[in-house]
């Protein structure tokens, strides 16, 4: 049984092309849920479940799942989503990081809260975090991001995140030649006792 759940930072979609590849990816990819960030949009023509503090997040799942939001701040967007043909509900947190290292404590802090609530859940984090992780997340600037990756680091240690991995496109961002893998995906270890296998896939990036 294969499901699919979806997070794309749009960066607008407010035009019509971008709002095709949003109905091109649900048909392709026929998702359970959706999470879009950086919509840049304050009236979707979509049906919109739920979006974020500041909309910057914004949430849709297919008509059988039911999904509840237990905590909605700028960054994150947690909830549990249960999905009829699982039986169990799912802890799923969508990310739309601050681009400062400083305005990024408060996520790593709620992430680590998040983690003691999900113990026994099934946990899947996904979305734009806003810095990397390793240095070979990067190429094209010799900048010192050692402290930003740390911070993220640690945090995931704390929260016993677990890094799939990923196939396709090794950068999600950039600019000029600068290239970061900026977005990424990280379960917990109920989500491996849940799903026998977990695939993360970069798609193409596409201008909007």
């Amino acid at each position: 049984m294969s499901i699919n759940f979806l997070f794309w930072n749009a960066r607008g979609i407010a035009n019509a092309t971008t709002r095709r590849i949003i109905r091109r990816l649900i048909k392709s990819h026929n998702p359970v849920f959706l999470a879009i960030m950086e919509p840049l949009s304050h009236h979707p023509k979509m049906e919109l479940r739920f979006s974020n503090a500041n909309g910057k997040i914004w949430i849709f799942t297919d008509k059988e799942s039911t999904f509840v939001i237990d905590d909605d701040t700028e960054q994150p967007l947690h909830g549990r989503i249960l999905i009829p043909r699982i039986g169990k509900e799912i802890a799923i947190s969508a990310i739309y990081a601050k681009c400062s290292k400083s305005e990024r404590y408060g996520l790593w802090d709620k992430l680590r809260e998040f983690a003691e609530h999900t113990e026994r859940m099934p946990w899947m984090i996904g979305g734009d975090f806003n810095t990397i992780l390793h240095p070979r997340d990067r190429v094209g600037s010799d900048t010192n991001r050692l402290p930003e990756m740390v911070d993220f680091a640690e945090m995931a240690e704390d929260c016993r995140l677990i890094d799939p991995g990923f196939d396709g496109f090794e950068y999600t961002w950039a600019k000029n030649t600068l290239l970061e893998r900026l977005d990424r995906a990280f379960i917990n270890e109920n989500w491996t006792e849940m799903f026998e296998a977990t695939r993360v896939t970069n798609l193409p990036r596409v201008a909007s």
